[in-house]
């Protein structure tokens, strides 16, 4: 066999090998629920909501609240306040890049990847500050009482500050935060704050003082597990004090107790439009609020005769 053709033959095997690879690998995707590829099992569900109503705004919803019957949404550079029935109530504008929006006391608070900024019900900024490293990279935050709780996915760390700005500590995970993209949810609960450390499939509770308390959550595809790479992607607490989880890869939410006992699954991933994507979900009353895309749809529970 001369040089040129024992290299092309070679050059073939190499091939085969490659593509045999990539199709093992894409098949696991497919059907394994810890692959990066997942999908939802075939299955009927009942779910204990059906769709009400749907607002629909300019652009993509960035992040949302639920304050006192009203939704504070951010969307493109802009911020909208609408009642529950999705009635505008007024609007102004902020930066560019806001990662997650909390209302706490009559008080606005808008994260940014490096700063937070303040801002009254009439949208005048009352305060700013910025990060206290450059190489921050904010993904979600809480306020509770004079505290404020920002998850930071560069770091893999949560900053405490309080409200009016100053820093108060850096909160480590004791196993360690791993946040692969930007699934990184907090939440506060009854002087517990809740994080997702979203690697390992766990939600992880902490002190106001930072203090390490417990943790729960398994990886895996059925309800009550978290699926895929990196979830539960946000996490945020119903008025009774249930926890909502909402995933990506096999998009759900779902209802805890606070000791990680799953409740129900409120949602799938056809009621979630579709695709793969994790969806903000708040909850007053009997209704569930929900960022699809550009929509915030609103979920009201079902009746049982």
């Amino acid at each position: 066999m001369n040089k040129k053709l024992k290299i092309a033959v070679n050059l073939a095997i190499f091939f085969v090998i490659i593509g045999f690879a990539w199709y093992m690998v894409a098949s696991v995707g497919r059907n394994n629920p810890q692959g990066g590829r997942t999908v939802e099992p075939d299955e009927p569900f009942d779910s204990p909501y059906a769709q009400i109503a749907t607002f629909e705004l300019l652009e993509e919803i960035n992040r949302f609240d639920l304050y006192e019957n009203k939704l504070f949404i951010v969307a493109g550079q802009t911020l909208y306040i609408l009642g529950t029935e999705g009635n505008s109530l007024g609007s102004f504008p902020v930066g560019q890049d806001v990662r997650d929006v909390v209302v706490s006391d009559g008080e606005i608070y808008i994260l940014y990847p490096i700063s937070i900024e303040v801002y009254s019900m009439d949208g005048q900024k009352i305060r700013y500050w910025e990060a206290r490293s450059n190489q921050s990279d904010y993904c979600s935050f809480t306020v509770f009482g004079d505290y404020i709780f920002v998850t930071d996915a560069a770091n893999k760390e949560i900053c405490q500050y309080t409200t009016d700005g100053f820093f108060v500590r850096f909160i480590r995970s004791p196993r360690g935060f791993i946040i692969p993209s930007y699934s990184f949810g907090i939440d506060v609960w009854n002087d517990t704050v809740y994080v997702s450390n979203s690697g390992r499939h766990m939600i992880e509770t902490y002190t106001l003082d930072g203090d390490f308390i417990s943790s729960w959550g398994s990886p895996g595809a059925e309800p009550g597990l978290f699926a895929g790479c990196c979830n539960p992607v946000f996490i945020s607490f119903a008025p009774d004090g249930t926890l909502i989880t909402s995933e990506k890869g096999i998009p759900r939410i779902s209802n805890y107790d606070r000791n990680g006992n799953l409740i129900a699954v409120w949602l799938n991933r056809s009621m979630l439009g579709g695709a793969t994507t994790a969806r903000e979900a708040r909850k007053i009353d009997d209704k569930l609020f929900v960022a699809i895309n550009n929509r915030i749809t609103v979920f009201q529970t079902i009746e049982i005769e």
